[in-house]
């Protein structure tokens, strides 16, 4: 355990550390959940935090979704070419439910998997020993010393992270990667294709009330030069389009899933900022979620990686 103690021993106060020995993981048996719709109303938000999604048990459903959806598509959980002989430390950054951590251990089990997140009561029990799990917020740095991690991955927080902020959490990302390392995002975009005019008037009005509150999706398609910025080098951008509704099968009801719950989520936040009835936006959903199934939509994830460079 020497690692843990050198990887923990200037942590900053307040940052709790949850582990326990087990060897295996339900999450991470990678079963798809069962679609469902939520039924209840009051969700619960995070304080002092600027996440604008909800945090609990229906959200962490829906995340879950999301994560299966993605390895549908992907057949992978990871993107940068990752090696199990040089892949030891591995940080997960906005963990969430954990499930990505959980399944990466079971394809680098031999490696030291940390995941960190604002909020650790989504995490199931007990996780595997070389799992650990930390609560930080890396839009206040993450308590780790410089060059820990061989593999840093960040997905999925654009809901998190403020426009002005993207660089300064880049950066951050990569101080704590290993010379030599790799880091890698994914994120979510404002690209649904194709488009129809529920679609464009859904996404217009939502990328508007995100932009108004300091939440820019235009910096997501810059994930690239974001790393390349923060000095990254051998560093590769992809657009990654998902099948978004039933008419693509189980993959495609997943997202379908994920991406009405999120939206419907974000809806109640944004139309409290606003005078737009609910009942107009549950209009826009319903519209543009028959326009999917109608051209055969696919929602475009953004994504990229790119490595530490040697000194």
């Amino acid at each position: 355990m020497a690692l843990l103690r050198r990887l923990f021993a200037r942590r900053r106060p307040g940052v709790q550390a949850a582990s326990a020995a087990c060897a295996a993981s339900q999450a991470a048996a990678g079963t798809a959940p069962e679609p469902g719709r939520p039924s209840v109303r009051q969700r619960h938000y995070l304080e002092d935090v600027p996440y604008l999604l909800p945090k609990d048990p229906l959200e962490d459903q829906r995340l879950n979704y999301q994560h299966h959806a993605l390895y549908r598509t992907l057949s992978n959980h990871y993107l940068a070419p990752l090696t199990a002989e040089s892949t030891r430390t591995i940080l997960d950054v906005g963990t969430g439910t954990g499930i990505w951590a959980f399944e990466m251990h079971a394809l680098f089990p031999h490696a030291l998997i940390v995941g960190v997140d604002v909020s650790l009561q989504s995490l199931p029990q007990p996780v595997p020993p070389t799992c650990l799990f930390v609560r930080a917020n890396v839009l206040e740095g993450l308590p780790f010393p410089d060059g820990q991690f061989t593999y840093t991955h960040q997905r999925l927080l654009v809901a998190a992270i403020p426009a002005r902020s993207w660089p300064g959490v880049v950066q951050e990302l990569v101080r704590v990667t290993r010379p030599g390392g790799w880091i890698e995002l994914l994120e979510l975009s404002d690209v649904i294709q194709p488009a129809g005019p529920a679609t464009r008037r859904l996404l217009d009005w939502f990328v508007g009330i995100s932009r108004q509150l300091g939440f820019e999706m235009e910096v997501l398609r810059r994930l690239g030069e974001l790393l390349q910025q923060a000095g990254c080098v051998d560093v590769t951008s992809q657009d990654i389009p998902v099948p978004l509704g039933r008419w693509a099968g189980a993959a495609g009801q997943l997202l379908l899933t994920d991406v009405l719950h999120g939206l419907d989520a974000l809806k109640d936040a944004y139309c409290a900022r606003t005078s737009t009835p609910p009942e107009v936006v549950e209009t826009m959903l319903r519209e543009a979620a028959q326009e999917w199934e109608r051209l055969q939509a696919r929602y475009v994830f953004h994504a990229a990686y790119g490595r530490r460079p040697q000194p």
